[in-house]
């Protein structure tokens, strides 16, 4: 782009020489010597005007709003650590990173250690009071299945002795006749569907 030859301000035409001359003016001006605008709050420090800027950024006297929410106190600078200590709009989610907003109240009771350790203590209760309660309903099952497994070969038992006893009353009376092994094993047969 081409220099400008006129002011963007006045509309003046400018010369090279006038150039010069300002931008020294200016270099002079930045040199010279002021004080801190904090003055009244304690700031002693001079600089030169081009440093005015770095200064007032780190300035130990300048005023500063509190951070937090709802406080809107101004605090100087060097005291806002001691602003913060005591604030009491002070929030911070915990650093542990748990998720819990901390507020003075309750942040030296704070322990995310401890607290999650219970949550996992009370979690454990929780699992083993299920799985005992699972274990329990298991083994009625079992005993239940035993007991109709018993049943069931108890029905076969009779069916098949049931058979024995038809097929020897169709044929000959030597099965009713038999040995007194047969009559043990009607009187069993007998108990077993009392036992039903």
């Amino acid at each position: 782009m081409k220099r400008q030859v006129k002011c963007p301000c006045c509309r003046q035409s400018i010369d090279q020489n006038q150039m010069l001359v300002l931008f020294k003016l200016s270099k002079s001006i930045g040199r010279l010597s002021v004080k801190c605008r904090n003055g009244q709050q304690g700031c002693r420090a001079t600089f030169p005007l081009s440093n005015e800027y770095l200064h007032i950024s780190t300035c130990p006297y300048e005023w500063q709003i509190c951070p937090h929410e709802g406080c809107g106190q101004q605090v100087l600078r060097k005291d806002v650590q001691a602003h913060d200590q005591s604030c009491t709009h002070w929030r911070q989610l915990c650093p542990m990173g748990c998720g819990t907003l901390l507020v003075r109240e309750n942040q030296t009771q704070h322990n995310c250690y401890r607290e999650l350790q219970q949550r996992y203590l009370a979690e454990r209760r929780k699992q083993r009071a299920i799985a005992a309660n699972l274990r329990r309903k298991m083994q009625r099952m079992q005993s239940r299945m035993a007991q109709i497994k018993r049943q069931i070969n108890l029905m076969c038992e009779s069916l098949e002795v049931g058979d024995l006893e038809t097929e020897a009353g169709e044929g000959t009376s030597a099965w009713t006749d038999a040995s007194p092994s047969s009559s043990r094993h009607r009187h069993t047969y007998n108990s077993r569907i009392r036992f039903i």
